[in-house]
């Protein structure tokens, strides 16, 4: 499987559609995500437990990828995400708003699945869509 077959099925599958069953193929045991709070576990238990959370913060993800660069073992994507606010956050109650947020991924790929992650993400234009600054 080619390595953005990989890292789009993990968008897809595990993201979109919710199948956290799919990080038994997709995600290596030994997974990093350098995201992730310091004390959240890491390795599949940790991806699936921080998708549980976002899923239940904007539901049903979607994510558009605008470009991917590949090089040696590293899949790097730029995408926009798509959500809507259906859980409490930041201590605000769900407004059930729509958004859309520019975020970069890379991933690194060994033996044929996603070992380490990395992101960077416009968590501040989010907030503006969602109208959650201010007062």
């Amino acid at each position: 499987m080619a390595n953005t077959e990989i890292t789009r099925r993990l968008l897809e599958e595990i993201f979109e559609k919710g199948n956290l069953e799919a990080a038994e193929e997709l995600i290596h045991p030994e997974f990093v995500n350098h995201e992730a709070p310091p004390d959240n576990p890491q390795g599949r238990d940790g991806l699936r437990e921080t998708v549980t959370w976002l899923r239940g913060l904007w539901g049903p993800m979607s994510f558009d990828i605008e470009d991917e660069i590949v090089k040696d073992d590293k899949v790097v994507a730029r995408v926009v995400m798509h959500g809507r606010h259906v859980g409490e956050f930041m201590g605000r109650a769900p407004t059930g708003k729509e958004f859309a947020t520019k975020q970069i991924h890379i991933w690194r790929i060994a033996d044929g699945m996603v070992i380490e992650h990395w992101s960077v993400r416009d968590d501040l234009g989010q907030a503006l869509q969602l109208e959650l600054l201010g007062s």
